[in-house]
């Protein structure tokens, strides 16, 4: 049955390629998310995904930061002797121009780690861009802007930024961690840090997939507007054995959602805050009870 394209990317800003970068991707129809199929491409291939002449995603969502926050880049104008960016556009040719390592002098001189409204809007457990702990957010921010600065406007517009292209791609930054909480999922105990939580982090994976796909049964009236959702043998072994293929499976279905029920998801044009045209917004459904 014909439907609509969608994916997911769980993004990496690990400087080894192919890095742990993963996209599932799936069908969405009338009957719900159809996902068959969830591999590692790399970050450095993430674009050309978008640019295949004979598929055309509806909408793709990235678990990378979009922008940085409205304080940081107004330091960032200061320092370069440039006037303040009146839009991401503006912030991501920067970014194209600018080596890693002059990136870095400027968040380490900035010092500061704040959150922009969409990270603070939408989850506390989300980080900064500018985060420089474990896992560091800095890099992977970094590549990510360049990444969406790569992708064609004529076929792809970046949400909230850039208007919708007729029979193009949405593009839109999404949280998956953020969007198991909102489900009522465990969003917590499935990456794996050591070996000695190897199989209990196996475990919660496999209860994470497991809910998801009965995620209408199992939680009722409440979740009455999710999709259903079904994963094929192989995609399904994929999200159990990796966490990052794991959250590319939540990000497409996050956007699965936002395709077939966009009143769950707050618009962030309708609010009062004019950092979003720079910092972006992280799409995520609100939680249902």
């Amino acid at each position: 049955m014909s439907g609509v394209l969608i994916a997911g990317i769980d993004f990496s800003g690990a400087k080894t390629v192919p890095n742990d970068t993963w996209i599932a991707a799936g069908n969405l129809t009338n009957l719900g998310l159809e996902v068959d199929e969830i591999r590692k491409v790399g970050s450095h291939k993430v674009a050309a995904e978008f640019c295949k002449p004979d598929i055309c995603y509806s909408a793709v969502g990235i678990d990378v930061p979009f922008s940085l926050p409205s304080e940081f880049l107004a330091f960032m104008a200061e320092k370069l002797g440039k006037p303040e960016f009146q839009s991401w556009q503006d912030v991501a040719e920067q970014l194209v121009f600018m080596s890693f390592e002059q990136f870095l002098e400027l968040v380490v001189e900035f010092k500061k780690e704040p959150k922009r409204v969409c990270d603070k809007a939408i989850s506390k457990s989300a980080q900064s861009p500018l985060h420089r702990g474990n896992p560091s957010m800095v890099q992977m921010t970094y590549q990510g802007i360049r990444m969406l600065a790569t992708l064609d406007p004529k076929l792809c517009a970046v949400l909230p930024f850039q208007d919708r292209v007729k029979n193009g791609t949405a593009i839109l930054e999404v949280y998956p961690r953020q969007t198991l909480t909102a489900l009522g999922l465990p969003d917590s105990g499935y990456k794996s840090k050591d070996k000695k939580d190897k199989d209990a982090a196996h475990a919660m994976r496999r209860s994470i997939v497991e809910n998801l796909i009965q995620i209408r049964e199992r939680k009722g009236i409440s979740h009455k507007d999710c999709p259903r959702l079904s994963v094929g043998p192989a995609a399904r072994s994929a999200a159990m054995d990796s966490d990052h293929a794991l959250d590319a499976l939540v990000a497409c279905y996050t956007i699965a959602m936002w395709h077939t029920a966009k009143d769950l998801f707050q618009d962030p044009l309708s609010l009062d805050q004019v950092e979003v045209l720079t910092e972006g917004w992280i799409y995520s459904p609100r939680v249902l009870n």
